[in-house]
């Protein structure tokens, strides 16, 4: 009704405080009026003590009789607030316990209104888990990272990031109050919800992407599986544009001159594999800067044979370049391996296991060397 839309606004009158607020009315393209129409259908009471406040004249005195008019008869119509029963809504604004209700939604589509759009990959959203019963809850745009603003709290200063405003106005214009579908994928460690939220055109995250507004997001590849490819596919089309965070962008060429060649003879496990040299010698590398699906992880482990069955399809039998990059010390049970980065056609295989959403990304210190 008015998001979005060029409005009048008439002001009756305004209170100092700590900061002034103007107090009027607000003229709707369709010449209707606000409060009048809140108050019509009963969705607001009227404030009685406004009348004294309001400048003394005619006009002012006509418009609150008409309020007190459209009050009264939705009073005997018995609308909004004053319907006898029925017609109110359990509102929460807290969830207490994230991580039971993340489970139990879970891959679910729940109707939303967002109310708030904090950046580019944050809002506040309505969830609709019943016609009377919503929850306001921060929920995390799956998927994406967008700039963030600029920080200064107890002797941390971050300076905001370019395009951190061009990134919120794109998602408030499009979202802001309007009806979306938000699926539950997981949770953040900070315990926010993160959430595919859609609106009727499509995922919001597809579009940023495209728009060069935002990037992908390699922590939420598991949460997300095959999705994941789709938007590092609006992610390229932002980068062969040089959009947004990408003008100027140059691609990285591959080149596989730098290696050694090699056949790959088994998959071990989603990032490890056997390898053969024309020598006729075997030995397993896993590979760089990814990590497979978790066997032990309720939510991961059931993607570890696909994934097996991704690199299998792609990989036995061919002829592959491998450059180690270092070598993984022995831990949490596995023996000391090298890393390595594997090209199979001018492909970068750990690179094509994170975009099919088979693998995440381990981010490594400065001073790790890759391993």
């Amino acid at each position: 009704m008015t998001v979005g839309k060029v409005v009048q606004m008439y002001n009756l009158y305004r209170i100092s405080t700590i900061a002034e607020r103007q107090y009027g009315v607000v003229l709707l393209q369709n010449g209707d009026y606000l409060p009048q129409i809140a108050i019509a259908e009963g969705w607001v009471k009227l404030r009685k003590e406004s009348r004294g406040k309001a400048t003394s004249d005619s006009d002012s005195e006509k418009w609150f009789d008409k309020l007190d008019q459209l009050e009264a008869k939705a009073k005997t119509n018995s609308k909004g607030l004053w319907a006898a029963q029925g017609g109110s809504i359990e509102n929460s604004y807290d969830l207490p316990d994230p991580k039971t209700f993340a489970e139990q939604y879970n891959g679910k589509s729940l109707d939303a209104i967002v109310e708030r759009v904090l950046t580019g990959d944050r809002m506040i959203l309505r969830l609709f888990l019943a016609p009377s019963k919503h929850v306001q809850v921060i929920v995390t745009v799956a998927g994406i990272r967008a700039p963030k603003g600029a920080f200064n709290a107890e002797g941390r200063v971050r300076p905001a990031e370019p395009l951190v405003e061009e990134s919120h106005k794109f998602v408030e214009t499009r979202l802001l109050q309007r009806n979306v579908k938000a699926e539950i994928v997981g949770l953040t460690p900070q315990n926010q919800l993160i959430c595919v939220v859609r609106h009727p055109n499509g995922s919001i995250a597809d579009f940023l992407l495209k728009a060069g507004l935002a990037q992908c997001t390699d922590f939420h590849s598991t949460l997300l599986g095959a999705d994941m490819k789709n938007l590092r596919q609006a992610e390229k089309y932002a980068k062969d544009n040089k959009l947004g965070l990408y003008k100027g962008h140059v691609e990285a060429k591959t080149s596989g001159g730098n290696g050694v060649e090699a056949t790959v003879s088994r998959i071990v496990r989603p990032d490890t594999i056997t390898i053969r040299a024309k020598s006729g010698s075997e030995k397993t590398v896993q590979l760089s800067s990814i990590r497979g699906p978790k066997p032990k992880d309720a939510k991961q482990g059931p993607f570890e044979q696909e994934a097996k069955e991704f690199l299998r399809k792609k990989l036995i039998g061919k002829h592959v370049n491998v450059t180690i990059d270092g070598i993984k010390p022995a831990s949490e049970g596995y023996e000391e391996r090298e890393v390595a980065t594997i090209i199979a056609s001018n492909k970068n295989v750990g690179l094509a296991l994170v975009e099919a959403g088979y693998a995440s990304v381990i981010r490594h210190r400065k001073d790790d060397n890759g391993t």
